[in-house]
Order: C-alpha cells, then sequence, then structure tokens
C-alpha cells in the first residue's frame, strides 16, 4: 500500500520519494553497499555492485532485500505493491537474466548508470514467479525508476515481456495498474488529458477544494498527484525534501494496535531519495527520526 513520488526543484534538484506500507515485518533499515559488493540472486551466478548502493533493507537469512535505493550514478529505484495485475514466468528462461521480483532493484542499481540503460536492457530480463531466500512467498511488484536527468518510467509486468511506460503524472502507488490511475486522475479533475493535469491540480488547490482521503491506492494517487502539481514547483533542493516529505505525511497509514499482521499495511518509512546530491533521507514511522546517508 505504498505512495511514490517524483519531483524536480527549480535547481534542477531531482527527488525520489516514497512511503513504505507494509504487514508486519522486521524492520526495514538504511544500509549501505559498497562497491564490488558480491550479491546472490536466486538464478544464476553471484553479481557485483559496480557502484556503491544506499536504500532501505531487511536482511534476511543471509540476504538483503531492498524496498528501494540510490546508486552513486544518481539512479534510483522503488518497488510497489501490484497484486492481481503480474504475470511471471513459472521457470527461468534460456538465455536470459532471470530474476525473482525481489532481486529486481539490486539488478537495476548493481550495474545501470541511467534509466535508458534498464530501459534496453528490460527485453533480456525474465521475471520468475519463485520464492526468494525468505518469507516463502512471491510478491507481485511494479518499480518507478528515475536519474539524475529527471528521466523516469514505470516497469508494470503485466506481460512475460518487460517494457517502461513514461511517469508522466510522477506519481506511483498500487494496484491498479499505472494508466488506470491516470485515466481516474483525470476523471477526478474533469479534464480530458495530462497536458491539463497542472493548471487544474492549481486551480483545485488554490480553491481550498477537499483531496481523496483514506488508504486506498486510487485515492492516495489522486490526492498526491494534485499536491505535486497543484503548488508552486519547489525552488531548492531543501524546499523539494521538504514539499516531497509533506506529500508523503498526507498518505502515511497509521499502525493501529490489535489488528491481524498478515493483512494489516501500516507505513514502516518515508524516504526521500536526492538523486542530484546523492543523498539517501529516511524517517521511521516508529521513531519519527530523520537519518541521512550521502554517498561519497
Amino acid at each position: 500500500m505504498c505512495t511514490s513520488l517524483t519531483l524536480t526543484a527549480n535547481d534542477q534538484t531531482v527527488l525520489l520519494a516514497r512511503t513504505m506500507d507494509f504487514p508486519n515485518v522486521d524492520p526495514w533499515v538504511p544500509r549501505s553497499f559498497a562497491a564490488q559488493t558480491t550479491w546472490q540472486p536466486v538464478y544464476g551466478d553471484a553479481q557485483v555492485t559496480q557502484t556503491r548502493i544506499v536504500g532501505a533493507s531487511r536482511h534476511l537469512n543471509g540476504h538483503d532485500l531492498l524496498g528501494d535505493g540510490l546508486n552513486a550514478d544518481g539512479l534510483a529505484c522503488a518497488e510497489l505493491y501490484l497484486p492481481h495485475a503480474v504475470h511471471y514466468y513459472h521457470t527461468p528462461q534460456t538465455g536470459r537474466i532471470n530474476l525473482t521480483p525481489q532481486d529486481f532493484i539490486m539488478w537495476v542499481l548493481s550495474g545501470h548508470k541511467t534509466v535508458a540503460e534498464v530501459v534496453a536492457e528490460l527485453p533480456n530480463v525474465a521475471l520468475v514467479a519463485s520464492v526468494w531466500f525468505a518469507e516463502n512467498k512471491v510478491y507481485p511488484f511494479h518499480w518507478l525508476i528515475a536519474d539524475q536527468t529527471g528521466a523516469s518510467v514505470v516497469i508494470e509486468p503485466t506481460t512475460l515481456t518487460l517494457r517502461a511506460s513514461p511517469n508522466s503524472v510522477g506519481v506511483l502507488t498500487n494496484t491498479p495498474v499505472l494508466a488506470n490511475h491516470e485515466k481516474r486522475l483525470l476523471a477526478f479533475l474533469n479534464v480530458p488529458e495530462l497536458a491539463n493535469l497542472g493548471p487544474a491540480a492549481t486551480e483545485w488547490v488554490q480553491q481550498g477544494r477537499e483531496l481523496p482521503t483514506g488508504p486506498v491506492p486510487t485515492n492516495r494517487f489522486i490526492r498526491t498527484a494534485i499536491n505535486r502539481w497543484g503548488h508552486p514547483t519547489p525552488i531548492t533542493a531543501e524546499g523539494a525534501i521538504s514539499a516531497a516529505f509533506d506529500y508523503l505525511n498526507q498518505v502515511v497509514i497509521p499502525k493501529q494496535p490489535g489488528r491481524q499482521p498478515r493483512n494489516h499495511n501500516f507505513t514502516h518509512y518515508r524516504c526521500v531519495i536526492d538523486l542530484t546530491h546523492l543523498t539517501y533521507f529516511h524517517i521511521p514511522t516508529a521513531t519519527n527520526k530523520l537519518s541521512k546517508t550521502v554517498i561519497s
């Protein structure tokens, strides 16, 4: 039940921000991986990170599961939930890069510098519906990827052949797929196409009209999109980081004591990734204490 967005300030600082909303699990904590760190995907030979990586990780059975991250080339990636929409291979494919969904972020960040490089290699990737090294579950994911140029795409495995879609709105939540979210956003604002999004969202904000609330992904998408497009573009990196955290704070899902752990999604953390200044900001909901990690 996550929410994510990209944002570019007037000083050309590029951000990727997200909430991590998930049932009760081990904590997600910021973790750094040095260049030339060896990691093992489920299929194939061990891989080596080409640059330093920092991101939110869970350490499980001797392996690191990334929820999002940034590498030293300014490429960032975040995974979000996409139930009832994904199509994975049932078995590894000959001559392809075989990855479980949980391996995908590390593959993106450990061997690529730009969005274009990732997109060019997608036809060679086979996502396989196999259990990872822990948790005994195959997760239905889609991914938001961005780089320092401001390029950003969404990868949704709705077919076996992976393709990237432009991240035109700059927002991603969970199911339904991105095109459906965009259609619902246009209907909510009563505009015919995405070219009208900025003026319509600005008018909505200036008039103080109510925004959708609650944990439903479509409501979170609409609220975050109107916030992103309806407010003035931040001038500096500091202003953009503040704005991104503000938009995320509005869609935080609180933890409710007594709810069943298996199906109670709540916000574990918020993070803002500064791709331009290679900085990872992380706020765990349990403490609300900001940590900052810079890739030097």
